[in-house]
């Protein structure tokens, strides 16, 4: 089962990909937290490495 916040995720990921914007960054990182990944930027809070709301 897929957590509310990786759901949201593949949300923004789809939306972005109908729009065919899937060349920023911010698609990068929709991806890559859908599909379980860690964050793939930086965030200036080190406990922070999965997810930027984990800050």
């Amino acid at each position: 089962m897929k957590t509310t916040e990786i759901r949201n995720w593949a949300v923004v990921a789809a939306a972005l990909e109908a729009k065919g914007a899937t060349n920023s960054q911010m698609y990068r990182r929709a991806k890559a937290l859908a599909d379980g990944l860690s964050d793939p930027m930086p965030t200036s809070f080190p406990a922070a490495p999965f997810s930027i709301s984990a800050a």
